[in-house]
């Protein structure tokens, strides 16, 4: 795929983002959260992705808790390390409160992100994060595909694939439905906010 190509499907990705935020992001039940709502919330609690340690894992929170869901790669220069920092810093300014909170990142770029690179990645940022990898590329389309998600990676001769993906992150409650999505660039304070609602309501 050209760098062009590239651009284009990005852009469309982007596109569809926001016109997820234009469709659902002024739902009146949910005024007090910044992130999108989507109606009816997707129901992910079915798909399984495997850890690096080789064990399925079910994208269901813990009971009365709330699971952060992020699909990015290792080698990602800017986004996916500032959307994993973000969430560090979210649990920090939640305290004790964090306890209720997990954090499952999916790697969009298996071949690169080997078992130990990817879960030492996760780790850095969050400790007791869950890394997901699998190299079965329809496995992690279900996935992908269940949250709304997608991503592209295209070989370069003599040098680093081109990679592209959504850069939503994504909370899922303990029934395993995907309750709230927010786009890349929201504070950590909003991010700290709406976590704390989440909490109070599971």
């Amino acid at each position: 795929m050209t760098p062009g190509r590239t651009r284009r499907v990005l852009l469309a990705i982007a596109v569809a983002v926001v016109g997820l935020v234009v469709a659902t992001g002024c739902s009146g039940s949910s005024a007090q959260l910044i992130g999108i709502q989507r109606d009816p919330a997707p129901e992910v609690g079915s798909i399984t992705l495997p850890t690096t340690t080789g064990e399925d894992f079910p994208f269901v929170a813990p009971d009365g808790g709330v699971l952060l869901v992020y699909f990015g790669y290792t080698h990602c220069p800017d986004i996916c390390p500032t959307t994993l920092s973000d969430v560090g810093l979210a649990l920090d300014d939640l305290g004790d409160d964090a306890a209720g909170i997990e954090l499952a990142m999916a790697t969009i770029d298996p071949d690169r992100d080997t078992d130990d690179v990817l879960s030492g990645y996760v780790s850095s940022f969050v400790d007791g994060a869950m890394a997901l990898r699998t190299d079965d590329q329809d496995l992690l389309r279900t996935a992908t595909s269940a949250f709304g998600a997608d991503y592209i990676v295209t070989p370069v001769d003599g040098d680093e694939p081109e990679v592209g993906h959504t850069t939503s992150l994504y909370a899922v409650d303990d029934e395993g439905r995907l309750v709230l999505t927010w786009p890349f660039g929201t504070t950590v304070d909003d991010l700290t906010g709406d976590l704390r609602i989440l909490l109070d309501r599971a």
